[in-house]
Order: structure tokens, then sequence, then C-alpha cells
């Protein structure tokens, strides 16, 4: 088993909403829009076919007929998985190299919308164990590793780590805020983005006294 650090990147959220996510944890959409879940309702959610449609149609109709399709509008908004990031590399191998996607680049984009507005990247981790492990919910999956998900996905770049349910608050070290164009102006110009609000969990539980701890690729 690993702690594996992991970014998230959420957009359109105020300084308390980020405060909440950061006391409380961060659930998923399902959750979030249910109220309240149900021990069944998770066993049925957390299965492969389910992890396809948050991987590949999040943006799409939820089937009808889905325990989920009462709620209406796109799977995603209502998913039982949560997206975070922890990097990518992939290879060019015309050019013989290999191409590294930052997951602080992946996770700022999500939360400015494309540099557009501003929100917040959350620093937290997950535990993983490399293997897929859809139906437990206290271990995340490793989405970009290859040797576990050989199908292809056209996000991979994206470096996602899937957790489920909700990452605990323990488990959240900080959120932090950036604005979109500033962020934008910085990196043209070749410097670090500078937050604009910051936002520390006074109760983060650090995994750094266990071991077989994976930081985020940089």
């Amino acid at each position: 088993m690993y702690f594996q650090k992991a970014l998230k990147g959420i957009n359109g959220i105020d300084q308390a909403t980020a405060q909440h996510i950061v006391d409380n944890g961060l659930m998923s959409n399902w959750w979030r829009k249910a109220g309240t879940i149900k021990v069944a309702d998770q066993k049925q959610l957390l299965n492969y076919a389910n992890a396809d449609l948050h991987l590949n149609h999040y943006n799409e109709p939820i089937p009808a007929g889905h325990l989920l399709s009462p709620y209406g509008g796109s799977y995603g908004s209502v998913s039982p998985f949560i997206s975070t990031t922890a990097g990518a590399i992939q290879r060019d191998k015309d050019k013989g190299t290999n191409i590294f996607f930052d997951p602080f680049l992946t996770a700022l984009r999500f939360a400015t919308k494309q540099y557009r507005s501003t929100g917040y990247i959350f620093y937290c981790y997950l535990l993983t164990i490399g293997k897929a492990a859809i139906e437990m919910e206290q271990f995340s999956e490793e989405i970009r590793e290859l040797h576990i998900y050989r199908d292809y996905l056209p996000y991979h770049s994206q470096g996602e780590i899937m957790a489920k349910i909700i990452i605990p608050s323990v488990q959240i070290e900080m959120a932090v805020e950036y604005n979109g164009p500033e962020a934008k102006a910085a990196l043209k110009a070749k410097t670090i983005p500078v937050p604009t609000n910051r936002i520390i969990n006074t109760t983060y539980l650090p995994p750094e006294k266990y071991s077989n701890i994976r930081e985020v690729l940089s």
C-alpha cells in the first residue's frame, strides 16, 4: 500500500466553501447532490461500468434506468468518484523522449477554468495498492498507471488518481487559491504563480510518519 500525494483543482468556489471542504472532507458530487447516501447504493455504484462513465462519459447524460438517473444532468455532476492528479509521463516515440505532464499545471487549469477565473487547488494524499480495487472505497484507483489500466484513455495526460465517495479531511493538507489571469501571466513570464489565498488544515495527519509514500511527479 502507498500513500499517494495528489492535487485537486476546483473552480467557482469561495473561501467559505474551500474552508468547509478542508474541515469536513472533499465529497463526491454524488454525496453533495444526494445529501445523504446509503451503503447499499455505494456497493451498487463502485464498479467498472460506473468508473468507465466517470472516465470516458463524464459530461454525457446519465444513462436511462441508472441508479443516479433521477438526479438528471451529466454523469459527472453526480459521480461517486473524485478525480485528482499526480502527474503523468508519456513517451514520444518519434522524438525518442518522454513528455512530462505537471500535476500542478493540470490542477491549476481545472481550478481556474483554463486561466479564466479564480479557484482552489487542494493538496491531499490517497491510499493506493498497485492494483485495481474499484469496489473498495478506501483505496483510490491509479488510472494513470498503464500496467493496471490498459485500455486507452484520452485524458491519460491528466495523471488521474481516482478517489471514491470522499477524501477525508485529515488527508487534506491545505487549499490554495489562484487567480487565473494572474497565473497565466506568471507562467508566460516563466515565473511561479503566486497564490491569492491559502487555507491550512490544522487537523491534517501527515503521512510522512508512514512508509511507502509517493510524491506527485515533478
